[in-house]
């Protein structure tokens, strides 16, 4: 068996993801970027914080596309 079939595909929630990636306690970056008012947000949470659903829900909350009635 070569190194490469020792991993198995999976797919993965973003909280899930971050906590693969980071151990509770480690501070991590997130940046929500909204291209229509050009504007960036940075959140510095640890990664326990940013998997919660609260933020999670937060992060949802940002992705929203923007209602057509904002541009009328």
């Amino acid at each position: 068996m070569t190194e490469l079939n020792l991993f198995k595909t999976r797919q993965l929630w973003a909280a899930q993801y971050v906590l693969a990636l980071h151990q509770p306690e480690d501070r991590v970056a997130v940046l929500v970027r909204n291209r229509v008012r050009e504007q960036t947000m940075q959140r510095i949470l640890s990664a326990e914080d940013i998997a919660s659903p609260p933020f999670q829900d937060w992060l949802k909350d940002k992705m929203m596309p923007v209602p057509t009635s904002f541009w009328e």
